[in-house]
């Protein structure tokens, strides 16, 4: 592996032992543009009311530039206003890290990622971001057989700025698109149950931001926000409905059929009433389950990557649940999935 890759895995799997929940390589996209890579992006759980969101800058070069990265991961931090940022460098100068503490950011130096590039892969034998790539490349065939590897480069970017009901239902469809896939497949694909995990632990982290701020509220309470939250989005169902109204008064507007608009509305309001959010919300919104999610998306995240991709029935049975209440979801058969 390059020194750049292997720099980024040795901190990636640093990171992961310390406690956090831990995605390399997320690209920063503006509408359609990739704007920029963050080479490390971390989420913790501070407290049961605090989450801390952190991007990590690695330059692992002979020329590290070392002060210019500090500049340049605080300006990334504030504009996706993160929690804080690390910038790690090959560059040993204690000038570097008196700087990086008087802006705030943390300076891992050139002994420290000296040390930790040495001590090669961790005991956990995790597979490597590039070796999954590869995977998901051969395993869909390119964009032939549905862009595994575009699906999972775009599920990373929505954590940088949707941690949001949007973000989470985005989630959901990735998690339902790769379940059928796995549940219909002819034979065993650890790939496709690498992205099931993977999806569904990102899901599990959107949704762990959203309640952060609703640890104390009564579970009624819980239950229905997410219920609104997984059938209307972000925006709510006030403004869902206010934009159904609105479309059916301008097709109303150009069609001379007789109550069309009232009949665009009822359609609307029946499509809603399909989705299956009430499973979610019941579930989600338990402090049993609520208080873990945080956990549980770390082994998710751990099964993602393990070396041996772990059977469903071989996770902890509170993971199995999470599966089990997806497939319920999706309308397939919880059989076909717990194996």
């Amino acid at each position: 592996m390059a020194k750049g890759p292997k720099a980024e895995e040795a901190l990636r799997n640093y990171f992961v032992g310390a406690g956090f929940f831990v995605v390399r390589g997320c690209k920063f996209r503006f509408n359609q543009f990739d704007v920029t890579d963050i080479d490390i992006w971390l989420y913790s759980k501070t407290s049961p009311l605090g989450r801390q969101r952190l991007n990590v800058d690695i330059k692992n070069k002979k020329t590290p530039q070392a002060l210019e990265r500090i500049f340049w991961a605080k300006g990334l931090q504030s504009v996706l206003e993160l929690d804080g940022c690390i910038v790690a460098t090959t560059d040993t100068r204690p000038d570097v890290r008196e700087f990086g503490l008087q802006h705030e950011v943390t300076v891992l130096d050139g002994k420290f990622l000296a040390r930790l590039t040495k001590n090669g892969r961790t005991p956990s034998q995790r597979i490597s971001e590039e070796e999954l790539l590869v995977e998901l490349e051969q395993g869909s065939m390119g964009k032939l057989g549905g862009d595994w590897r575009g699906r999972y480069e775009l599920s990373k970017s929505r954590l940088l700025t949707s941690l949001t009901f949007d973000g989470s239902n985005a989630w959901l469809q990735d998690v339902a698109y790769f379940l059928e896939a796995f549940a219909t497949a002819h034979a065993p694909q650890p790939t496709l149950l690498r992205m099931v995990y993977i999806c569904s632990a990102y899901f599990l982290v959107s949704v762990d931001f959203i309640l952060r701020e609703h640890v104390v509220a009564e579970h009624e309470q819980r239950r229905e926000l997410l219920d609104s939250g997984f059938r209307y989005g972000s925006a709510g169902r006030a403004f869902t409905e206010k934009v159904g109204r609105m479309a059916a008064s301008l097709v109303e507007g150009v069609s001379n059929q007789v109550g069309i608009g009232e009949t665009i509305v009822q359609e609307l309001g029946e499509q809603v009433k399909v989705i299956r959010a009430d499973l979610l919300a019941d579930f989600f919104s338990r402090t049993s389950t609520h208080s873990y999610l945080f956990e549980m998306a770390k082994d998710f995240e751990s099964a993602a990557f393990a070396v041996s991709v772990p059977t469903p029935s071989q996770l902890p049975s509170q993971t199995q649940s999470v599966l089990g209440v997806f497939a319920d979801f999706c309308s397939l058969d919880r059989k076909r999935i717990l194996v």
